[in-house]
């Protein structure tokens, strides 16, 4: 199984092409899943066709790196960020960011390579929470500190078929340019 990592799920058209001839070539049955963190994993993958996977993965900014085993799993965001009219802060941006910390701009971090098993952050820049921030490991939520927008911080919440447990509130608003130095600590 090869998981794929695009923070909130957003692809180029050019990407998706990419992705779909991949996943018709050599994915199980020419299928891939759609998974609940905006990504999508191809099984059936050998190991021999990799280094041709890696190869048109990479002309096409595409990257699986870091995305098995104990890693930070994708980072989701609002399924509609960008466009929702109500929206009080567009994420995208942020996510990358944080992809490309984690994963050291897709070269590989061991930093965030031994970390609980699927590891899970969220940034929401809606009301709606649509990334279900209580069952993230770390999801920041938009909220006002004054006139001032930035994000109320959540730790610790997580969901399996055996236990759940609610994310809980650290009582810590970050600005979205100093809210770097909260991700930095975990």
């Amino acid at each position: 199984m090869m998981r794929m990592r695009f923070p909130t799920g957003i692809l180029t058209s050019g990407q998706m092409r990419t992705l779909a001839e991949v996943v018709q070539r050599y994915g199980e049955d020419g299928n891939a899943d759609i998974t609940t963190r905006q990504n999508i994993q191809l099984r059936g993958v050998r190991i021999e066709d990799l280094p041709d996977i890696f190869s048109k993965f990479e002309q096409s900014g595409l990257t699986s790196i870091q995305t098995g085993m104990d890693n930070v799993r994708n980072i989701t965001g609002s399924p509609v960020a960008g466009i929702d009219a109500d929206e009080l802060i567009d994420t995208r941006e942020l996510a990358i960011q944080v992809q490309d910390m984690i994963t050291n701009h897709g070269v590989g971090n061991p930093a965030f390579t031994n970390l609980p098993r699927k590891f899970n952050i969220a940034i929401a820049g809606c009301r709606d929470n649509s990334v279900h921030a209580e069952i993230n490991d770390i999801a920041f939520i938009p909220a006002y500190q004054g006139e001032q927008l930035g994000f109320n911080v959540l730790v610790g919440g997580f969901f399996s078929a055996k236990r759940c447990e609610a994310a809980l509130p650290m009582n810590v608003w970050v600005a979205p340019i100093g809210w770097w130095a909260c991700v930095k600590r975990f």
